[in-house]
């Protein structure tokens, strides 16, 4: 294989420019490295330097490992304290469990107990309601005390935080400012809250953790102590020595003990007039060594000797580590070195850059022919051509260039023809592609319209109603849930329905269900919504023919109904695999329907639905509500919404109007959806009655 002559000329000029230097070495260099310190010194100083910077950040760690192991133990003792408490608490709750006025006598002899409960450096439990009132604390000035604004030291809240914490996720540590029991100065304090579900109560303890921060200091006192003993032995060059100082330019560990404990921030640097302290910390910041100049022992006063110092900043103690030397120690020889390399250097630069000139020349004259040629092919000129003649791989470049740019005229002329056909073809199936896509959007915007049409309007509200919200959320344009509302002399009937299927599916079952409902009302009257649900399941089954062997499709539907007598104070209620929900004063109840659905080819049509009756009460509300809501994914885990969220929803915001709670609800489930796609249609109706 014959050697490329490029490649020749290149290793040629490469060995002579080689050859040049490694002489200059052998005949300076190599008789001065023997003699020169400078670069150890320096490697040993910032090495040094980086040890001790280790060191401190392993005894950081080792005290920070200690700080959080102490915490953590702190916690395990505040948790295990607060289930000894609410151990006590069930077991008073169930021993007057089923005793006519046992359960206040309970919470009274529960309350005393938790004022008397003492434990560590005399600990103590409280107890607090929802509303931040402490119902129980041994400090007869708090006892009883509303907390709900009171604030620590810091301007934080105490007790709210603390409730809420355990209202939400039924238990939580919190960290505030108080005075420990019986004295007078404020320490920080860490507290665990217990939901007591029960008595509706927040329980909980805390402990002060000074003793641990006083552990901490102790410790940093120690490191420093060792600091001090080790940095006093470290000797860079003559007479360069290491020192600490922290941000506020204090002083920590120095040579001379005078220097430690005082503040040089105001001391300044001769050279610049500047802080000599905050040039340290910028050194730090930057990584570069500082230059100065200084004073020697021996000369207290006269500032003309340079000297550097490397400096490491730590962040979690927030000191600054330093190694100081005056330059004359370690840059003697170096400065010798510098001046002989110097003239080397310049010397081979000049001999270098003579016969790399002539040689470069030769060697970019034709590449930059040939990429002149290149970009005018760039910018659309296939009639340029080199014209370069050589007899090595620039001369082979060129010529296959000129013969690439040749044929690729050719190419260029014929795909011109090809690509004007196919762009006209693609405008064309473009032009029909939009158009059915228009059509289709078309028909189901015009669907939407008439989905609504078909729902109930404000202005059908019968009057019994005094306040009520509706949330009608499909997952596309149109969807599968449907609400539907029939009045007569004696009340309402209200249903809920969740249909087969989304999108344009779904919305031709919700139809289908809507003129169901209408059927089997008109044919079997409005009192019994049982007897509706068995009927509405013979009529949708009988209506797609799925009620015979060879039916094609099994479609049906989930359905609430309610039958509303505002006259007799009750409710009727039948469901097919919905529930109605009931909240009055806190509470939730759940009133399930029968687990069968409506219409499928597997449902049984003359399976008994059953209609439950509910007792009507002055200021309960009603919720109706399809499984999109319970099954849409989110949260954390992307997991399901799901009854107890909904339930505990309900509990906490029914006795509002029912315009902010569909707000209310609207926001929680949009948190909770966060990014999460919306998997189903999702209907929730709540109303109260006059």
């Amino acid at each position: 294989m014959s050697l490329s002559r490029l490649w020749l000329k290149a290793v040629a000029l490469i060995l002579c420019i080689v050859a040049l230097c490694a002489l200059a070495i052998a005949a300076t260099v190599i008789p001065l490295v023997k003699e020169s310190t400078s670069t150890r010194e320096e490697r040993y100083a910032t090495s040094i330097l980086d040890q001790v910077a280790s060191l401190v950040e392993a005894k950081h760690q080792e005290i920070l490992s200690y700080q959080k192991l102490a915490l953590e133990a702190r916690k395990r003792e505040l948790g295990d304290i607060t289930s000894v408490f609410a151990g006590y608490l069930d077991a008073e709750q169930g021993a007057a469990q089923n005793t006519p006025g046992g359960q206040a006598a309970a919470r009274t002899r529960a309350l005393e107990f938790a004022r008397l409960f003492r434990y560590g450096q005399n600990d103590y439990v409280w107890v607090s309601d929802f509303a931040s009132r402490l119902i129980s604390h041994p400090d007869p000035k708090l006892h009883g005390a509303d907390f709900s604004q009171v604030k620590d030291v810091y301007g934080n809240l105490i007790v709210p935080p603390m409730v809420a914490l355990a209202r939400e996720n039924g238990e939580g540590f919190y960290s505030y400012w108080w005075n420990r029991l019986g004295k007078e100065r404020p320490a920080e304090k860490l507290t665990y809250s217990r939901l007591y579900r029960p008595w509706s109560w927040v329980i909980g303890t805390g402990v002060y953790v000074d003793d641990i921060t006083e552990e901490v200091e102790r410790r940093k006192a120690g490191l420093i102590a060792e600091l001090r003993e080790a940095l006093r032995r470290v000797v860079i060059g003559r007479s360069g020595y290491m020192y600490v100082f922290d941000e506020d330019m204090n002083m920590i560990i120095h040579p001379n003990p005078q220097l430690e404990g005082t503040n040089f921030a105001t001391t300044p640097n001769p050279r610049t007039n500047r802080s000599l302290g905050a040039e340290l910390k910028e050194a730090a910041r930057t990584g570069q060594p500082l230059r100065y100049v200084w004073d020697r022992p021996s000369e207290p006063g006269n500032y003309v000797y340079e000297k550097i110092s490397w400096v490491r900043r730590h962040p979690g103690f927030d000191w600054y580590i330093a190694s100081s030397v005056y330059t004359d120690d370690l840059y003697q020889d170096a400065r010798v070195l510098s001046g002989r390399i110097a003239g080397i250097a310049f010397a081979v630069f000049a001999v270098s850059a003579l016969l790399g000139g002539v040689f470069i020349r030769r060697l970019v004259s034709p590449i930059s022919r040939l990429s002149k040629a290149a970009l005018a092919v760039q910018a659309g000129n296939l009639t340029v051509r080199t014209g370069i003649v050589r007899q090595d791989e620039i001369g082979i470049l060129s010529r296959e260039f000129d013969a690439m740019v040749e044929k690729l005229e050719d190419h260029v002329a014929t795909l011109d023809a090809k690509v004007q056909e196919k762009t006209a073809e693609l405008a064309q199936n473009l032009a029909q592609l939009e158009e059915a896509n228009r059509q289709v959007m078309d028909g189901i915007s015009y669907a939407r319209t008439i989905q609504r049409a078909i729902l109930p309007g404000r202005e059908q509200t019968p009057a019994p109603i005094s306040d009520h919200f509706v949330v009608w959320k499909p997952k596309d344009v149109i969807g599968g849930d449907v609400f539907w509302l029939h009045t007569d002399d004696d009340g309402f009937l209200l249903a809920v329905a969740d249909c087969t299927g989304h999108g344009v599916p779904g919305a031709v079952m919700t139809m289908l269900a809507v003129m169901a409902l209408n059927r089997v009302v008109r044919e079997h009257g409005a009192q019994d919504p049982a007897l509706l649900l068995r009927e509405l399941n013979r009529t949708v089954r009988h209506t797609l023919n799925q009620d015979t062997p060879e039916a094609r499709t099994d479609d049906g539907l989930d359905i609430a109904l309610c039958r509303v007598e505002p006259g007799n104070r009750r409710v009727l209620f039948a469901g097919a695999r919905l529930s109605l929900y009931l909240a009055e004063n806190g509470a939730v109840e759940e009133v399930r329907g029968d687990r069968h659905s409506v219409g499928y080819r597997s449902s049984d049509p003359d399976y008994p639905f059953a209609a439950k009756p509910v007792a009507l009460r002055p200021g309960m509300a009603l919720y109706l509500a399809t499984d999109g809501l319970l099954g849409q994914a989110g949260g954390d885990k992307g997991l399901p919404f799901g009854k107890n969220r909904f339930k505990a929803f309900l509990e906490a915001q029914h006795a509002r109007p029912m315009a902010e709670q569909r707000a209310a609800l609207l926001e929680a489930l949009a948190q909770y959806q966060g990014g999460q796609e919306q998997r189903d249609d999702i209907t929730v109706i709540g109303f109260r009655l006059a």
